[in-house]
């Protein structure tokens, strides 16, 4: 008598996050650290900070969102900064110091994308790590390569990061982004074919791109059978021009802020040219409904990371800043 075929084995999962052969390391470093965090009171055992390195859109940012998403939401209170490393605050800026202050002290603090680190920045960076670490305060820093290849940036910056624990992620491959494509579909309630599933994951590189196409497909019309392969290769074909509506945004803001179009996508910090440019990036996300990489191109090539913390900056700063309310209500309207 055959013997009963064994049950499906249910996906590993942690915090929402499906954990692949390619992310498992870092995120059993998370996990460990998320743990800590969440527990009463105490000190981590993380003084040295925790790097995870990857090539762009394998998902680093997934692993650092659910980390963040669990000690946010655990039973003790705890403080969690977030910032793309181009953003990083200086204390000869205005209100400067205040944010700095805030980075050394916060339970968890996240820099994104380190290899945009600018070099004015290190020496405030490296002060900050080394507060932190002197006080057991955990550190989570990202980048698209390892410490021994951030040759732009200074030795007092990167050893202090190989000091720590360093963990690469890797592109998923054909398996593992067939399984994240499913995923993705099915918490969105989409319906795709097994074939869909195959093309999407073959076509697909990283968690990122896999992502953005699920999103673009559930615009298709609702239907009882599941998108096929064929419905998907239609549905995703190349947009018109979105050049021509970022460009539109950027002229209106900048008209209503008396800014400069070249320095709204330039690379200034200054808050004159700050402001403007998160609400271009909102109105850019929540508008045109453009991806946030896309986004990110246009203005100064920078990382979906920078634009996804300025759309979520302006959405939250909407919500009691009745002047800024305004104007984007006004910008709004303009650009109907």
């Amino acid at each position: 008598m055959p013997l009963p075929a064994a049950p499906p084995t249910a996906p590993d999962t942690w915090g929402g996050l499906l954990v692949l052969p390619e992310n498992r390391s870092a995120v059993r470093a998370a996990r460990r650290l998320a743990g800590e965090l969440t527990r009463p009171a105490g000190r981590t055992a993380f003084a040295r900070p925790l790097f995870l390195h990857g090539p762009p859109g394998v998902g680093k940012s997934a692993v650092v969102q659910s980390l963040v998403r669990l000690v946010i939401d655990g039973a003790e209170a705890r403080t969690v900064r977030v910032l793309p490393a181009a953003e990083l605050p200086r204390a000869s800026e205005e209100s400067g110091g205040d944010e700095v202050a805030d980075l050394r002290t916060c339970d968890l603090f996240v820099v994104e994308d380190l290899h945009h680190l600018k070099p004015p920045d290190v020496d405030g960076l490296c002060g900050v790590l080394d507060h932190r670490a002197a006080r057991r305060r955990p550190t989570v820093l990202t980048a698209a390569v390892g410490p021994a290849h951030l040759t732009d940036l200074p030795r007092r910056l990167t050893n202090r990061l190989s000091g720590g624990l360093v963990v690469r992620v890797d592109p998923p491959a054909v398996g593992g982004r067939r399984r994240l494509v499913e995923s993705f579909a099915e918490n969105r309630g989409l319906n795709l074919s097994p074939d869909a599933l195959d093309r999407l994951a073959a076509t697909a590189t990283g968690v990122r791109p896999l992502l953005g196409f699920v999103e673009r497909l559930r615009s298709a019309p609702p239907s009882a059978l599941p998108l096929t392969a064929v419905d998907v290769a239609e549905l995703l074909q190349e947009p018109a021009d979105e050049t021509s509506a970022l460009e539109r945004i950027v002229e209106r803001v900048c008209e209503a802020y008396r800014v400069k179009p070249r320095d709204l996508t330039g690379t200034s910090r200054l808050r004159p040219v700050l402001v403007p440019r998160q609400v271009a990036m909102y109105l850019g996300h929540e508008m045109a409904k453009l991806p946030l990489a896309r986004i990110g191109r246009h203005f100064g090539g920078r990382d979906h990371t920078t634009v996804r913390n300025a759309v979520r900056k302006i959405a939250a700063v909407l919500k009691t800043d009745a002047e800024l309310a305004a104007t984007v209500q006004e910008l709004r309207g303009v650009l109907g």
